[in-house]
């Protein structure tokens, strides 16, 4: 399930945004059962020590059409 959480766009307008905290396992398999190949993962670590905070993964892959 996502979690909403504060964010500003560009122009510094507050928002939020919709973000789901699952491990690169998780994403990596759930990607591959949907298809996608040459799936690959890059880590962002958190920019605060916080008991909720989180790396972020920026996660890709190829399906064909």
């Amino acid at each position: 399930m996502p979690a909403d959480i504060p964010a500003k766009t560009s122009d510094g307008e507050a928002t939020t945004m919709r973000r789901w905290v699952l491990q690169e396992q998780v994403w990596t398999k759930v990607l591959y059962a949907s298809g996608f190949t040459r799936i690959g993962v890059e880590r962002r670590p958190a920019t605060i020590d916080m008991p909720r905070s989180a790396d972020t993964l920026l996660v890709n892959g190829v399906r064909q059409a």
